[in-house]
């Protein structure tokens, strides 16, 4: 009887793990931003600055989108800046959107950002997040020259020596 019993054990422990395992490392995740080889969408925006930014300017750059509520935003926030600094015309090649209810709640983090990229505060769900697809933060992708995306999260960051 015992053994019975550990046996049923030991195989409900085995269902449980793949159904976690499923949970934390999904077969086919959907990535947070537009994927590799496509465009975004047409856009228009202007920066904390009064800066007009469009896509075509962004070509060859960087776009990342974060939330001041999103504790993994906050660690990419510096990693997001040092690759714009790598970036050939720095932050004239790179735009933080951050989404936020207020400019208030958004303030930390364009202080943070202000000095090395272009920085949008909007809305949830607004143009930039609709021409880019967005879905999650935080979310970031390189452009290549033609303007459709070549790297997202990770490797949109790394700097072009890692590639």
């Amino acid at each position: 009887m015992n053994l019975v019993l550990t046996l049923g054990v030991i195989r409900r422990l085995r269902d449980h793990t793949e159904r976690l395992d499923g949970l934390t490392h999904p077969k086919s995740m959907i990535e947070p931003i537009t994927g590799p080889g496509t465009r975004p969408g047409l856009f228009t925006a202007r920066t904390v600055d009064a800066e007009a930014v469009t896509g075509a300017q962004l070509a060859g750059g960087l776009v990342g989108f974060f939330s001041p509520t999103c504790d993994a935003c906050h660690e990419w926030l510096p990693r997001f800046a040092a690759a714009a600094r790598a970036l050939p015309e720095g932050r004239r090649q790179a735009l933080a959107v951050i989404v936020a209810p207020t400019d208030e709640v958004a303030a930390d983090m364009v202080s943070q950002l202000r000095e090395n990229v272009m920085v949008v505060i909007e809305r949830d769900r607004g143009p930039l997040a609709a021409a880019f697809k967005t879905s999650a933060y935080p979310a970031m992708c390189r452009l290549g020259a033609d303007g459709a995306v070549t790297h997202t999260g990770r490797g949109a960051v790394a700097v072009p020596a890692e590639m």
